[in-house]
């Protein structure tokens, strides 16, 4: 029997028509993949603070209504023409930057920076510019960062998707498409941390979890978890901290001096808060590398004394997507989980129905996961 029947099929997605409301979950109809495109059924989806910041009005710019979701993982069930990377049948999981290898960023191995990719994400639609996803009145919806894998179903490109080589389950090999890749690559690549230095992260949800193993990786000696919630700082040591600092007990700033001589070689932040990024400054020693990984509302500002930045010549980062080459970067990391280097099951702390989806979202305001998986 075929997949599509006049021409669409049926799913069900998360959709957010008023940002700062609940979201709804909808039966839609996907339209049939464009030559080059793939459908797949999601059997796993990540939940990051990035969908999150979506639904909060974070990104008001991006059009609404819209599906979230970007750690998606799950079977190909249907390919249009020309497609080459995958098949019907093939474990997949997502990436949300379809590089175009044509631009200059892309051109110069920045692959993550792609101004194509962007293109169609700041659009919220597949990078063809055309959207498949309608209501039930006919009306289309909006794909988050070309993926909306918070669905039953998905039409991506197939430069989205990555086949599975490596036997993982797909709840962890969903959390590869953003958590790991921006996390680790956040330590490995964008601030390239080397062996025996000191290093601090503030905020400690999927991505901050994976700075701190990222960390581990690349060889730190001091690692300093900050957060505000002790069960995470706990969690924290599995991944590699070497120290906790709840900054709701104690300054922080005088708790990492204490540790890190002075301050640490690189700070991160991980929270998407404006003070937590001012904090990543303070507590840089001189020289240090400050990485910005969290998003903030847009139209905020960062204060930074600019005596201070020119007395103590610290660098700092915005980081994008751990600075990665997404398509090969996520199955290196997949590499080191099945060597026993990097952990996958330790992120994911609990599993909830797609019609959960506003639960996820208090659950991760409140502290209480590290990463929600969404089975639909």
């Amino acid at each position: 029997m075929p997949f599509f029947r006049h021409m669409t099929a049926q799913s069900y997605s998360a959709v957010i028509r008023r940002y700062g409301e609940p979201l709804s979950v909808e039966e839609v109809e996907i339209l049939e993949p464009d030559p080059g495109e793939v459908v797949v059924r999601i059997e796993a989806s990540g939940v990051c603070h990035s969908d999150l910041s979506l639904a909060r009005g974070y990104y008001p710019d991006i059009p609404i209504p819209i599906v979230p979701g970007h750690e998606g993982a799950g079977t190909v069930v249907e390919v249009g023409d020309d497609v080459t990377s995958v098949k019907k049948g093939d474990k997949v999981f997502t990436i949300w930057m379809a590089s175009c290898y044509n631009c200059e960023y892309c051109l110069s191995g920045r692959f993550h920076l792609c101004e194509n990719a962007l293109e169609s994400i700041v659009n919220a639609s597949l990078p063809s510019g055309k959207l498949k996803i309608r209501d039930k009145a006919g009306n289309s919806i909006h794909h988050f960062t070309s993926t909306a894998a918070l669905s039953s179903y998905t039409v991506v490109h197939e430069k989205n998707v990555v086949k599975l080589t490596v036997d993982v389950s797909l709840e962890k090999a969903a959390i590869l498409g953003c958590a790991v890749l921006t996390g680790v690559g956040a330590a490995l690549k964008t601030a390239n941390v080397k062996e025996g230095s000191t290093v601090a992260v503030i905020g400690l949800g999927g991505v901050g979890m994976n700075i701190v193993q990222g960390a581990r990786l690349a060889g730190a000696e001091k690692i300093i978890a900050i957060d505000i919630y002790d069960s995470k700082l706990e969690w924290a040591t599995k991944f590699g901290a070497t120290h906790l600092i709840n900054a709701l007990k104690e300054d922080p700033v005088e708790a990492v001096k204490k540790v890190g001589g002075g301050g640490v070689d690189y700070s991160f932040e991980a929270t998407g808060n404006v003070v937590a990024m001012e904090l990543a400054y303070k507590i840089a020693k001189r020289g240090g590398v400050v990485t910005i990984v969290g998003v903030e509302k847009g139209g905020v500002n960062i204060r930074i004394p600019a005596l201070d930045l020119h007395m103590t010549e610290k660098t700092i980062k915005g980081c994008y997507y751990g600075s990665s080459s997404p398509r090969l970067d996520s199955l290196k990391y997949l590499r080191l989980y099945k060597a026993g280097k990097l952990l996958l099951d330790e992120l994911v702390t609990r599993s909830y129905r797609l019609e959960e989806i506003n639960e996820v979202f208090k659950d991760m305001e409140e502290g209480r996961i590290i990463r929600g998986v969404v089975v639909p």
